[in-house]
């Protein structure tokens, strides 16, 4: 269709055209060139004198047969024909469409043309999204997120307010359902594929994240306050060097041997890092976070700023050093406030700064790929913004972080510029694709999301009603619940029988919250008191109540354990005659079981560390439909006092397992 011809004066970059259709700004037009055949440019502005509408143009460029877009390099022809762009010509010569492998983030904007970022240069070249508050920049994210999961690439989101672990559950909004078949795409939840980390004294849904103590030098000193005094650093100093292993406690031991009585203000200092409890001789292994196939999110929520700060630079740290020696595969990293983790210096410096600004320098050339997420662009590092080769604006509004933007986008116009602040909630303007900015459509998420902001007085509004009413709630079975990893689908996919019906039984057990070596936490089921050493197979293990063996008893336990596999003659104990009586009666108390012609320990009884059998499912107050639900003859109570004659037990909270159980058809 043609909408006008070219006027006036006209370059290589930038051209008008009167219009003569219905043109509409940022459309896309296609001009026939005597040397480039068609070429394609954007309308950025229009302008409407008494007698015509004039619009602006910025010419994007033409598909060279290397395939990459190139600028013209000699202007239109006056009076040549302006045509809206097909969409054809549009996909085919901005290249938006990376094939499978792309990351489908949306439609352009008027069109149906699927936007698609490129996943290689996603991992090599850096990634910025920018939104004021409530634009809806939690929510690009996690579509972004979506695209990074299904692509298998490891990925760990640093998660200050607890917003992501929502992608473990399909979007269910009604009123996005249209929308996600309007985009081509179906409701989806990650549950398999999503693991999160925190503390579980504050979020007992998570797995304990606990960072390396081995700390080297420079490592330690940075986390150590700049405002020690000379005399303060010059102890520590004093002190590292006498140290063949550096971390908090021997260098703590090292400092109380000091008669300066200058010690006490740095002892107390590194008396608070050892009680944040994150340093550890048993670190969470760093190939765990980082695997294919997996979205591990640290969730920092109810963490100090200054704990967050210190827990995200040691273990940046560690992940950089082990990437850049390829012990862990390439991963996507993703920060949310990043203006907190990383701030431009004029406001402030972070801990984990300087590590933020080493990845984004250096990240790329070794397949670390880096995400920032920022309500205010301005207080970013620059360095860090300035590094990010692909952008997703929305809306922003504040003029200091408009200036931000400017400075660290290249090919960012006036007109687009402009355009930012009149953005509606759900468009992105997207740069680094191609050198001028593409706006686009958000496509919906297939995963609930998180990030919406909490709204006071329904939320009271609710409370009050679950209170007023929970006998209906008990009615609509909303219980919690430790998901199984399979459905009854799978089951019968899987079943090399006919199966005749699958009832679904609820198990009463107990999540006690335990303190030992380091905390976790164990599954109780509350029928025998066993505990559960697999939720998924359902199998357990015996507390024994060892207060009821004989002194002998326990003394030829012990020795039995040192063994494994014996007979009457292996067991040598000075003070202990008729071995052979007691090994039988520690037989008939369920101890011990026949091994072939010696007896060795059952493994249906727990007698060595509490810790071996940790368990890190989540629970999940969610609404089960089921056929039978077993009754608890133990109380949480009597768990608690259980467990405790083993292990220091903090907390117990109630949960249900969910067993299947099939009845395959006689045949």
């Amino acid at each position: 269709m043609i909408l006008g011809r070219i006027t006036g004066k006209h370059t290589t970059t930038q051209f008008s055209f009167t219009v003569d259709g219905n043109a509409k700004k940022f459309e896309y037009v296609q001009v026939a060139h005597p040397s480039y055949e068609f070429v394609l440019a954007q309308i950025v502005e229009l302008t409407r004198n008494n007698e015509n509408v004039t619009a602006k143009c910025n010419i994007i460029g033409y598909k060279a047969e290397d395939g990459q877009i190139k600028p013209i390099r000699e202007p239109f022809l006056s009076d040549t024909e302006v045509l809206r762009a097909d969409d054809k010509f549009i996909k085919d010569t901005v290249m938006m469409s990376s094939g499978e492998d792309g990351a489908y983030i949306g439609h352009l904007d008027g069109k149906t043309i699927k936007v698609k970022l490129d996943m290689n240069k996603l991992l090599t070249k850096h990634v910025a999204i920018l939104a004021k508050t409530g634009a809806g920049k939690s929510y690009a994210t996690g579509v972004l997120i979506e695209e990074i999961i299904e692509k298998g690439i490891p990925l760990l989101i640093i998660d200050p307010h607890g917003e992501y672990v929502t992608l473990k559950e399909p979007n269910t909004a009604e009123k996005e359902i249209k929308l996600l078949q309007k985009f081509g795409v179906k409701a989806k939840g990650y549950l398999r594929k999503v693991e999160e980390y925190g503390n579980p004294r504050i979020n007992p849904n998570v797995k304990p994240i606990k960072v390396s103590s081995q700390l080297s030098t420079r490592e330690l000193l940075h986390l150590l306050p700049a405002k020690l005094t000379s005399t303060q650093k010059g102890l520590v100093y004093s002190a590292l060097e006498s140290l063949e292993n550096v971390n908090f406690t021997s260098l703590l031991y090292e400092l109380e041997k000091d008669e300066s009585t200058s010690k006490f203000a740095v002892i107390n200092v590194i008396k608070f890092l050892l009680g944040l409890e994150v340093f550890s001789n048993s670190p969470t292994p760093l190939n765990e976070l980082i695997k294919p196939g997996r979205c591990s999110i640290l969730n920092l929520k109810g963490f100090n700023p200054e704990l967050q700060e210190i827990l995200v630079y040691k273990l940046l740290k560690d992940l950089f050093e082990k990437r850049k020696k390829g012990y862990i595969p390439p991963f996507f990293l993703i920060i949310e406030e990043a203006h907190n983790f990383c701030p431009e210096r004029n406001f402030r410096d972070a801990k984990s700064s300087e590590i933020i600004r080493t990845i984004a320098s250096e990240g790329r050339k070794f397949g670390l790929g880096l995400c920032v997420i920022s309500q205010r662009p301005a207080r970013i590092d620059n360095n860090v913004l300035s590094q990010c080769n692909t952008q997703i604006i929305l809306k922003v509004t504040n003029p200091g972080d408009l200036k931000a933007i400017s400075r660290s986008v290249e090919g960012i116009t006036k007109e687009a510029e402009d355009e930012i602040k009149n953005l509606p909630i759900g468009t992105a303007m997207v740069t680094g694709v191609v050198d001028t900015p593409l706006f686009v459509n958000i496509r919906p998420r297939k995963s609930h999301h998180g990030g919406s902001a909490v709204g006071m007085y329904n939320e009271l509004q609710n409370a009050s009603k679950l209170s007023d009413n929970r006998a209906e709630f008990s009615e609509k079975n909303v219980l919690p619940i430790i998901p199984p990893k399979v459905t009854k689908k799978d089951i019968r996919v899987m079943a090399d029988r006919p199966i005749e019906k699958i009832e679904t039984v609820l198990i009463p057990c107990a999540m006690a919250f335990c303190k030992g070596k380091g905390d976790f936490r164990l599954v109780v089921e509350r029928v025998n008191g066993h505990v559960v050493t697999n939720t998924q197979t359902k199998d357990v293990a015996e507390l024994p109540d060892i207060s009821k063996l004989t002194m002998n008893e326990l003394r030829i336990l012990k020795e039995c354990y040192k063994l494994k596999n014996f007979t009457a003659n292996d067991i040598k104990h000075p003070e202990i005659t008729r071995i052979d009586t007691y090994l039988q009666l520690l037989r008939s108390k369920g101890y011990l079981i026949a091994n072939g012609a010696k007896l060795g320990l059952n493994p249906k009884i727990i007698l060595k560390d509490l810790s071996n059998y940790a368990n890190y499912d989540v629970i999940n107050l969610t609404k089960v439909s089921f056929d039978k639900k077993m009754k608890p003859k133990l109380t949480l109570e009597q768990v608690k006092t259980k467990v405790s004659k083993f292990v220091k037990v903090e907390e117990v909270r109630e949960c249900y397992l969910v067993h299947y159980k099939v009845t395959h058809k006689l045949v």
